[in-house]
């Protein structure tokens, strides 16, 4: 596979939608209702919303999910329910995933507590899921000068409780990563060295599309908020306050590596200004030493209708993409307030 954006998948996953059932007797295994597909297949459990159960069928070659889709028509037109978990499960449905961004995140447990100079190891554990769903895909993605992600492993509800959180540019990134990490969902795996259990499922944070977002309103004031240390490149040295052509020029720049060719923007010379701003600067300790960037919020207003246009799409972008530097290593992290 090619790791460019002229590549074209027609859709990035699909998943079974079931409602826990009766007994039946017709109900055959999950794991057994494909016998006569002969593709690599494993299913993922995602995380139940509003009391919605689903699970997601990752292929190791993506390029069969049609093929897979049929299969599976086929097959429930058979078998109305099927065992998952312990639990006899009727299908409500199948849900075709067409996006081709999306936000995923993972529950983990720490038997000790984790360094603060986790950025490269999060980044290593993805390289290595999808390594194990595509080793070619993981080699070319080693070799992109443009990251096509944001990583960072977000704190959770007690010093021991985290999230893995995971931002992907491109659909064909969905199936290798999922194939990988479906390896060790439930199990420990290991962060410097620190055996951590990951959670039972993946939740499913956000998805969109280059399309769905290149249609969003303008609008003259846009708020971000940066959650994790961020700073720029500026004549050869690190800015880290958020300058309003620093952050969407990087935005920019992002946007037009990976988006489709008809999505795509000109160059802008950015004349928005920032209006408002809580922020202070924060040490992102790493290995090569503590990488210095801003976090809070700040208000950007842009008086010029195609800036308003155009910073608009990029702020929901930011949500997928991270802005500014080593977005890979947990930097970056923002949204849309």
């Amino acid at each position: 596979m090619n790791f460019t954006k002229e590549y074209e998948q027609e859709f990035a996953g699909l998943s079974l939608v079931l409602k826990p059932a009766a007994t039946s007797t017709r109900s055959v295994p999950l794991s057994e209702l494909l016998p006569a597909f002969e593709r690599p297949l494993v299913w993922v459990p995602v995380v139940s919303i509003g009391g919605v159960l689903k699970v997601r069928a990752v292929l190791q070659q993506p390029e069969f999910y049609t093929e897979l889709m049929q299969a599976v028509c086929w097959e429930i037109s058979k078998h109305k329910t099927v065992e998952w978990q312990g639990k006899i499960c009727e299908v409500t449905g199948v849900e075709v995933d067409s996006s081709s961004l999306h936000v995923l995140q993972i529950p983990l447990r720490a038997s000790d507590e984790l360094p603060h100079t986790l950025g490269r190891a999060v980044h290593a554990q993805f390289f290595h899921w999808i390594g194990c769903g595509n080793a070619e895909l993981a080699q070319e993605l080693h070799q992109q000068e443009n990251f096509p992600g944001a990583l960072v492993l977000k704190p959770g509800k007690s010093p021991l409780q985290k999230y893995l959180k995971f931002g992907l540019l491109r659909p064909e990134l969905v199936a290798p990563f999922l194939w990988g990490l479906s390896q060790d969902i439930g199990a420990d795996i290991a962060l410097t060295g620190i055996p951590c259990r990951l959670g039972e499922a993946v939740e499913v944070v956000e998805t969109s599309s280059y399309e769905i977002l290149a249609e969003s309103p303008p609008q003259r004031s846009i708020e971000l908020e940066f959650l994790s240390p961020t700073s720029f490149k500026q004549l050869q040295s690190c800015q880290p306050f958020p300058l309003p052509e620093l952050v969407f020029g990087s935005l920019l720049r992002r946007w037009n590596v990976f988006a489709p060719t008809a999505q795509q923007f000109p160059a802008v010379e950015w004349t928005g200004v920032t209006a408002a701003y809580e922020l202070k600067t924060r040490a992102l300790k790493m290995k090569g030493g503590a990488e210095i960037g801003a976090t809070g919020w700040a208000r950007y207003q842009f008086a010029d209708a195609q800036q308003a246009k155009i910073a608009a799409v990029l702020a929901h972008f930011a949500a997928f993409s991270g802005v500014g530097r080593k977005v890979g290593m947990g930097m970056g992290q923002v949204r849309l307030r």
